[in-house]
């Protein structure tokens, strides 16, 4: 016959499972594993919404397709950036000063070029295992780009706007994913 552990052994046991975190985060999977990245952003539903857990999931994965992602969101924010620099006619319906709002977009341009560099760059870095210089470039990525979200505010470059906030988001998922599991920070 079994014989139970008592009840206070048993808390202590179950206490410690939960608590001890090389435990649980190596046995957490799909779902549970996008939950516990996603908790520790400051963009918990959208980090959910877009992190879709296909097997075999793990921080590294997630960590590096945010990063990919974060690299389309800044090649498409610099093609609507370069489609209405070019073309005058596309600025007319939602700025009131095209000439402010060609300026912006210019700093826009500029930073998301930085952008592209630094993610192209912490790219590497995180497929040759150099860690911290990687999580330095998505800092600085993140905070170039809001260079440009924060000049876009209150204009009508909604679009525009969308990718530069995908950008940030994907860029702090990235760092959280990396420094909670390939670091071992939480």
């Amino acid at each position: 016959m079994a014989r139970l552990l008592p009840p206070q052994l048993f808390f202590l046991l179950i206490l410690v499972v939960i608590i001890h975190h090389s435990y649980g985060l190596k046995h957490l999977k799909g779902i549970a594993l996008v939950d516990e990245v996603c908790r520790h952003t400051s963009h918990n539903e959208y980090c959910v919404d877009t992190i879709i857990p296909k097997p075999p999931l793990s921080g590294e994965r997630i960590a590096s397709t945010t990063l990919g992602w974060a690299q389309i969101k800044a090649l498409e924010a610099g093609t609507i950036i370069a489609s209405l620099l070019n073309d005058s006619s596309s600025i007319l319906p939602v700025a009131k000063n095209p000439l402010q709002a060609k300026e912006l977009l210019q700093i826009c341009w500029d930073s998301n070029m930085n952008t592209m560099e630094d993610l192209w760059i912490a790219s590497s870095l995180f497929y040759n295992k150099i860690i911290n210089p990687m999580i330095a470039r998505l800092y600085h990525a993140a905070n170039t780009t809001r260079v440009c979200q924060d000049g876009l505010k209150g204009t009508g470059f909604t679009a525009l706007a969308a990718k530069i906030e995908a950008i940030i988001k994907l860029c702090e998922i990235c760092d959280v994913s990396t420094n909670f599991f390939v670091n071992g920070a939480h």
